[in-house]
């Protein structure tokens, strides 16, 4: 886990509201995961375990460190790493420890809820194609021009590629700020702000109405949106390489 913090613990990998670093702290914590508990400063890493958290009282609980020794090292109020894997993606935070105590009759660490929390989203940019009928008609809500309606090619954690009518109005551009996309995946109805990445050219001119490529990426998204989005991407990608063990 040790090489882990160094790509983690960025900017780029920050969670932006406390929000979404609840709902990824709270997922790290059901699945009963363990998590490596890393003193700063030191070469040895640590298992642990999330046993609870409120952020309201600005406190996690985990599990007593193994091996048993680790618990002295941190027990001085120095700063730690916490390192954990939520569905497949790499999740840290620092904190120090508040106190010892007993939970369920057991021991455990009382340590400070983190102001930030990291979340290495390397899976966020697989595409995957999307079954048909997974998601129905994307709809485009524009600034000042008619919306635009298209169906998706392939999806990631950030954004999707997508067949769009062309518009009649006013020409669709690089860089332009998508007030809405909305869209069901799997009858269950997403949206999210966006921005538009890329414009492709026509592909049939002689039809009535001409459709283009156009790759968008998806902005502020709820937790919800970015948990369903996730999901889908990463079960698709499992889907995709098992169709490809069977071919060979």
């Amino acid at each position: 886990m040790r090489e882990v913090t160094a790509t983690l613990f960025k900017d780029e990998n920050r969670l932006t509201t406390q929000q979404k670093a609840e709902v990824v702290l709270r997922r790290l914590q059901q699945s009963r995961e363990p998590i490596a508990v890393i003193p700063t400063g030191r070469a040895e890493e640590f298992t642990s375990m999330i046993l609870a958290l409120d952020r309201g009282k600005g406190e996690i609980l985990i599990d007593e460190l193994n091996p048993e020794h680790g618990n002295a090292l941190v027990l001085h109020g120095d700063p730690f790493f916490c390192l954990g894997k939520s569905e497949g993606v790499y999740v840290g935070f620092e904190t120090r420890v508040i106190d010892r105590v007993m939970w369920e009759g057991y021991g455990a660490l009382r340590v400070h809820y983190p102001k930030n929390t990291y979340y290495l989203q390397r899976r966020s940019f697989f595409r995957v194609l999307v079954n048909p009928g997974d998601i129905n008609r994307v709809e485009i809500e524009r600034r000042g021009a008619r919306n635009l309606t298209g169906t998706c090619h392939d999806i990631s954690g950030r954004g999707m590629r997508l067949l769009l009518t062309s518009p009649t109005d006013f020409v669709l551009s690089e860089g332009e700020y998508l007030p809405q996309v909305r869209f069901e995946l799997e009858g269950v109805e997403l949206a999210s702000e966006a921005r538009v990445r890329f414009v492709g050219p026509v592909r049939n001119t002689r039809i009535r109405q001409p459709m283009r490529p156009v790759g968008i990426e998806f902005l502020n998204m709820s937790p919800n949106f970015e948990q369903r989005v996730m999901a889908y991407v990463q079960r698709r990608d499992r889907e995709t390489l098992r169709e490809r063990e069977r071919r060979y």
